[in-house]
């Protein structure tokens, strides 16, 4: 990981914005590059400051802050389907028995 701190620092000179200009497909103005190199300065200082921290080794990655155990429910089988949409008629848009939606592909 100090490696890629290191790697981080040298391109911090308009290279990482131009990098993440080509990365993203964008295009920044001047103001934008600035306010952008400042804000991955930061990243890269809470970085070093996490590299500093001691032992890390030792403690296990946590998936919950909190211990959760949630109760499940039994599966039950339906013995009635909703083929005709009754719980759609009112808020949906039904066309030939099928849930019409907007087009999401261009």
């Amino acid at each position: 990981m100090f490696t890629l701190y290191k790697v981080m620092i040298s391109m911090l000179h308009d290279n990482i914005i131009e990098y993440l200009e080509r990365l993203a497909l964008l295009k920044f103005s001047d103001e934008e590059r600035e306010k952008l190199r400042k804000e991955v300065e930061k990243i890269i200082e809470l970085f070093n400051a996490l590299l500093k921290v001691e032992g890390l080794d030792n403690v296990e990655p946590l998936y919950h802050v909190i211990e959760l155990e949630l109760p499940l429910r039994d599966d039950e089988p339906l013995h009635h389907l909703d083929m005709e949409h009754e719980m759609l008629k009112d808020n949906a848009i039904l066309e030939n028995g099928y849930v019409k939606a907007p087009k999401t592909v261009g």
